[in-house]
């Protein structure tokens, strides 16, 4: 009997609420997970954005082998993007159209934009090692196509984007 008289008080009594500072904790501890989940995901963006880099380095030295085993040499820096971008003749004169007097070509669409760092979004071409408002350094002489970027412009890793 005394059994189903604590049964009736428990059903009887009122419910129990959650005090403030059991609110206060939920709280800091839902704040926690939201800063590593923040983190997480800005990581995972300069990571991508790493990516499309490589795949823009990538793409852009392949069509500047191309060009320089039709044509003998690279691009002249000039006439760069003119030059990757419309048809050529064997040394290197430009066309918007292809013909027999210009067989080679284009090379690429349009040049890429920076997906990174202090130049994101800049596609013009210097032959300077660092020059601000550009996207991307070319050495003529050797072929050697980069991120135009300070050394402080790094991955997640630490690892400067102009060493790709």
């Amino acid at each position: 009997m005394r059994s189903l008289d604590l049964c009736r008080r428990r059903s009887n009594s009122r419910p129990h609420a959650f005090t403030l500072v059991e609110i206060l904790i939920v709280v800091i501890i839902l704040g926690i997970l939201a800063t590593v989940i923040i983190a997480a995901f800005q990581n995972s963006t300069k990571d991508a954005g790493g990516n499309a880099l490589k795949e823009n380095l990538r793409s852009m030295r392949s069509a500047l082998e191309v060009y320089q085993a039709q044509h003998g040499s690279y691009p002249a820096l000039a006439r760069f993007e003119s030059q990757m971008t419309q048809y050529t003749d064997g040394y290197g004169n430009t066309s918007a159209t292809r013909s027999n007097a210009y067989p080679y070509g284009p090379y690429i669409l349009t040049l890429p934009n920076l997906p990174v760092g202090t130049n994101r979004g800049s596609n013009t071409v210097t032959g300077t090692t660092y020059a601000a408002g550009f996207a991307w350094s070319f050495d003529a002489t050797d072929g050697t196509f980069k991120a135009n970027l300070p050394d402080a412009d790094v991955d997640t890793e630490g690892k400067a984007y102009n060493t790709y």
